[in-house]
């Protein structure tokens, strides 16, 4: 390497570098956590600069390239940086929920954090059904198993909170958000039907306040109210599934009330609303993260470098200094030792 050029890089391998890296990564983490949706922006800047000084440093630190469990430990940490950085590009952190009986549709989810180089056209080829939804609780409401029943490529799959549905490199874990849906078809004087689902709020942190407003493709703005009969009981375990014991009450503009079960129809102004049944609605947290497999197979070889530099430096025999003999004045040989 010229001789300039190697002046002008050798301060990419400071010490003060690194610190200064290390602050600004600490402060990029601080401004992503209240940022989530851009955390990238924050991050990589830092993590890349902490990437060239740890290069930097590997190129003009001889005692790191000599020692081989030395280099390859700090080549994994360089991987590991490089490796962060690309996560944080192409990685993809969302939310959804998906109503029982019903298709997951990509285009439904909440992002709270996308990085720059991420794209959602693989999502769209995720394609599932939710099926039957079971949650298991303890003695004072306390949580106990998910189990989210989904039909995906023609087969079931059970969706827990440490069980994903993998799907085009995107992982679908269950949340605490789960609830009742009112499934409802709303059909027009001209005889043209439109079906959705409105969701209550989730079940049972607010089951003292099932309600939610909706506004028919008329234009009307409705209040409902869900009343479900269900097994729960803070005083035993129970489970929490789909109820067919339940009504729905609507308030219309004119504040007038009207209470429908499954099946029961009102009209309206402009239409007739049908209450067609109560489902259940699952919250799944979306994850895409395409590195992870190479951070654990990296950090495997960074382990084992760093154990393999330790392992040498332990075994290697402390070298013995060979007595010497020394003269004294009379002509008596004495057995020192060097100093």
């Amino acid at each position: 390497m010229h001789e300039s050029a190697i002046n002008l890089l050798r301060p990419l391998a400071s010490l003060k570098l690194t610190l200064l890296g290390i602050v600004a990564l600490l402060l990029g983490v601080l401004l992503a956590y209240f940022n989530q949706q851009h955390s990238s922006l924050y991050i990589v800047p830092p993590l890349a600069t902490l990437a060239l000084n740890l290069l930097a440093a590997i190129v003009f630190n001889p005692r790191i390239r000599q020692n081989s469990g030395l280099l390859m430990f700090h080549i994994c940490l360089l991987m590991i940086a490089i490796l962060t950085v690309l996560s944080q590009l192409t990685s993809m952190k969302g939310r959804v929920e998906v109503t029982q009986g019903s298709a997951f549709d990509a285009s439904s989810i909440t992002v709270t954090q996308q990085g720059t180089w991420h794209r959602f056209s693989r999502l769209a080829q995720v394609e599932f059904v939710q099926r039957d939804i079971e949650v298991d609780y303890l003695q004072g409401l306390r949580r106990g198993q998910t189990r989210s029943q989904v039909e995906y490529q023609g087969r079931e799959i059970t969706v827990g909170d440490n069980v994903p549905l993998k799907g085009s490199g995107y992982r679908f874990y269950t949340t605490s958000n789960k609830g009742y849906a009112a499934v409802v078809n709303w059909y027009t004087k001209d005889g043209r039907a439109e079906r959705g689902a409105i969701h209550f709020p989730s079940y049972p942190l607010y089951d003292w306040k099932q309600t939610n407003q909706w506004q028919a493709p008329s234009g009307e703005a409705l209040a409902f109210s869900l009343t479900v009969d269900t097994a729960l009981d803070k005083n035993r375990d129970w489970m929490l599934r789909r109820s067919d014991s339940a009504y729905i009450e609507i308030t219309l503009p004119d504040n007038r009330v009207h209470m429908l079960r499954p099946g029961d129809r009102i009209e309206l102004k402009n239409g007739v609303l049908e209450f067609e049944a109560l489902r259940m609605w699952m919250g799944y947290k979306v994850f895409y993260d395409p590195f992870l497999a190479w951070f654990f197979a990296v950090a495997l070889v960074g382990v084992a470098g760093i154990g393999w530099h330790y392992y040498l430096k332990l075994a290697s025999p402390v070298k013995q200094r060979a007595p010497r003999k020394e003269q004294t004045g009379r002509g008596r040989a004495v057995t020192s030792l060097q100093s």
